[in-house]
């Protein structure tokens, strides 16, 4: 596959939901040929495209927290700079947190984000939405840039997203959300400033421990759900081979 020529701008596509977006969340590549330094843009738009078309090939991975699991991990999670967006996310107590703080809050605050992300994502919510990435204005300086994408919901309003940015060595990464107008980090920011007021950052990374551990049972209590419903209907029809 050639490299593009550019950027692809106001292309629309198919979300992976969004970070229903995002998210979270993002995207890329089987087969794709390595092109020199891809644009924020294309970035998001590849990211996209590739994820929609292995739900495409496969709708029932909306439908199994693993696969969505090992999706998000091997082409959503590596598009988002999380450290950029613990630091931004803790703001004036970053300063203050030690490294192995800052490591393990951005580990925990990783984690609780995509799982309740995924928790999220529905057959029925992904359905008949589309994503447009709008024309990109150039960054002021180079390294961090603001792509705006609006998404269409066909029983619904015109959702309007932008994407936040940061060039690093290895490429353009997201390090903030906003959906109509609520920042994924403003909105983080507000809640853990009240805990580390209260508790100091360990007691924030106490607070995140538990809540992932929250989500995780909860997750293993539906998938427990989901298998006895479906083996019920396996035993149930087993007793009307022919459906009479």
């Amino acid at each position: 596959m050639a490299c593009p020529a550019g950027s692809r701008q106001g292309v629309r596509s198919r979300p992976w939901t969004l970070i229903g977006v995002a998210a979270l969340a993002v995207w890329l590549l089987t087969g794709r040929a390595v092109c020199a330094e891809p644009g924020p843009l294309l970035v998001l738009q590849e990211m996209s495209d590739h994820v929609l078309e292995l739900i495409r090939q496969d709708p029932a991975i909306l439908d199994d927290q693993t696969r969505l699991r090992e999706l998000a991990d091997e082409f959503v999670v590596p598009n988002i700079d999380f450290m950029a967006l613990s630091q931004w996310v803790l703001g004036k107590h970053w300063r203050g947190a030690n490294p192995g703080q800052r490591q393990v809050f951005a580990d925990e605050f990783r984690e609780l984000l995509i799982r309740t992300y995924l928790t999220s994502v529905t057959r029925s919510g992904y359905e008949d939405q589309t994503i447009s990435y709008l024309p990109l204005r150039k960054a002021h300086d180079g390294r961090k840039v603001t792509v705006k994408a609006h998404v269409e919901q066909p029983q619904g309003p015109l959702v309007h997203v932008l994407f936040r940015m940061l060039k690093r060595d290895e490429g353009w990464k997201v390090y903030d959300v906003v959906i109509e107008g609520v920042s994924l980090v403003a909105t983080h920011r507000s809640s853990f400033s009240s805990i580390i007021r209260e508790q100091g950052i360990d007691g924030l990374i106490a607070t995140l421990e538990q809540r992932n551990k929250d989500v995780a049972e909860e997750a293993m209590g539906e998938e427990a759900v989901a298998g006895e419903s479906a083996s019920g209907e396996v035993a149930s029809g087993d007793l009307s081979p022919d459906g009479d």
